[in-house]
């Protein structure tokens, strides 16, 4: 009881996972913001877990479906942040630059910097669903409209959301790979990443400025979230270049910035656009979808065309031949 009263009081996961190993790492603050993110991230997948369970399994099957995006998304962003959180999940890297240290006993060549790993793999096994939550977002007009089959709607659906997931594992393979080079050519790895990052904004920004010339009205919502979006993506360099790749920053204010860039992309916009999605999902939009009558078999039954040679069924009270 004593360890559990402790606990509470103070934070002190620095002192059970000291971090021997570098010099420049996070401190109790940094601990703490984490935590606090995780706190908000393990929140929000409660919220969406008990709105799951409280919609309908038979009538309102993709309503379920689109919780499950921020769900998922938000259950590998708390995993990550509960391990930073713990002081875990990092690797010591000797910094090109001496600009930070949390002693402040700058030596030339001997400042260690704590590079979280875990933040990657969590970006990595994320944002492609956050990806597919801002694709559907976009394709939600051409599926509620009969301009072309089924099978093309899903193939440019498909092709275009393959391309942005592509641009921005890119993107983040590029800078976790960068983080780990002590020389300048970590600078190299940062441009790659960068350009997956905005090729993959530029088709994310063209598609949805695309439908929102379509149609003003309905994805006039949609287009503020991803455009809020885009412009937090484009900060990720500047916190990339500030943290891992320059060593301006101490760690805890690294943690700050990148803390407060994912809240935004991890946690706001998903969970806005799938409200939205949820908000202007129907029934026929579901059968565009994936071709699936959500009638009943009871309505299917009497809406049944008779073929020819089927014995017709008089109206209830009116004798049938044989009868009559």
């Amino acid at each position: 009881m004593a360890y559990i009263s402790d606990l509470i009081k103070k934070n002190n996961v620095l002192n059970l996972n000291p971090p021997n190993d570098v010099s420049i790492h996070i401190t109790q603050h940094g601990s703490d913001w984490l935590w606090t993110c995780f706190a908000i991230y393990s929140l929000s997948i409660l919220v969406h877990v008990g709105f799951f369970f409280l919609t309908k399994r038979k009538t309102q099957v993709f309503k379920r479906t689109l919780l499950g995006f921020p769900i998922y998304i938000h259950a590998v962003l708390a995993f990550a942040y509960f391990t930073m959180a713990s002081n875990l999940g990092y690797a010591p890297m000797t910094t090109e630059f001496n600009h930070a240290d949390i002693n402040n006993d700058m030596v030339v060549g001997d400042d260690i910097r704590q590079l979280f790993y875990a933040r990657y793999i969590a970006w990595f096994v994320a944002w492609p669903m956050v990806l597919t939550t801002i694709e559907l977002s976009n394709h939600i007009v051409d599926f509620n409209t009969a301009d072309t089959d089924l099978f093309t709607k899903i193939f440019s659906f498909a092709g275009n959301l393959f391309l942005k997931i592509i641009g921005t594992e890119l993107f983040v393979i590029g800078y976790l790979v960068g983080m780990f080079i002590h020389s300048t050519y970590k600078w190299g790895y940062f441009v790659f990443g960068t350009v997956g990052l905005l090729f993959s904004a530029y088709l994310v920004g063209y598609n949805t400025f695309i439908n929102t010339i379509g149609d003003l009205r309905a994805g006039r919502l949609q287009a503020g979230v991803i455009g809020f979006y885009l412009i937090t993506w484009i900060l990720y360099p500047i916190a990339w270049g500030l943290s891992e790749g320059g060593n301006y920053i101490q760690p805890d204010s690294e943690a700050v910035f990148y803390g407060i860039l994912d809240l935004v992309v991890f946690l706001v916009v998903p969970t806005a656009l799938s409200w939205g999605l949820i908000r202007d999902v129907n029934e026929e939009f579901f059968k565009n979808v994936v071709g699936y009558d959500m009638r009943t078999d009871q309505e299917k039954i009497i809406e049944t065309p008779r073929h020819s040679g089927d014995t017709a069924v008089p109206p209830m009270g009116v004798p049938t031949t044989e009868e009559a």
